[in-house]
């Protein structure tokens, strides 16, 4: 193979690779850097990926959540009216807790017997509800939901709440 040849070989080699390192580190380098988001942004146009916010799980921290029973004079009247399923307020404040914004993350509800064994499950998007898609640092974001349960299942006794990234 010849001098050019090898040069030729070379320099297609240092494209993919700066492809792959495009592709692979485009939102951290846009998120700690943000002078190159618009160059990133642009090359991504060209190349047709997107830039994300970053998703740190640790960096999500559950700061409050409730789950009451929704205005339990007004449910009982429900009750009474033959509305067999009892609404419950779910009430969940999330705090940034690092020093770049981040993606907002999935929740995971699960309902708990006594002997803490799961009744109910659900996963939850609290983009769905309005919110926003990204978190800025230090951010406190209230998220209120109201639920309805079927009757064998709204005698739960607790709970568990988790974030995560799908």
């Amino acid at each position: 193979m010849s001098f050019w040849g090898l040069v030729t070989w070379a320099g297609l080699g240092l494209v993919g690779l700066l492809y792959q390192t495009l592709l692979v580190f485009k939102d951290p380098l846009a998120t700690h850097y943000p002078p190159l988001k618009p160059i990133l942004i642009e090359a991504c146009h060209q190349l047709g990926c997107r830039i994300h916010p970053l998703r740190i799980p640790d960096a999500v921290v559950i700061d409050f959540a409730s789950i009451d029973l929704k205005q339990a004079a007004q449910a009982q009247d429900e009750m009474l009216l033959g509305m067999d399923e009892p609404q419950w307020t779910v009430q969940i404040h999330l705090r940034n807790a690092d020093k770049v914004p981040v993606a907002t993350p999935w929740l995971e509800l699960t309902l708990t017997n006594v002997q803490d064994a799961a009744l109910v499950r659900k996963v939850l998007n609290p983009v769905d509800w309005g919110g926003a898609d990204v978190i800025s640092p230090g951010e406190i974001v209230e998220y209120e939901l109201v639920m309805k349960l079927k009757k064998q299942h709204s005698a739960f006794m607790g709970y568990r709440l988790l974030t995560f990234y799908p």
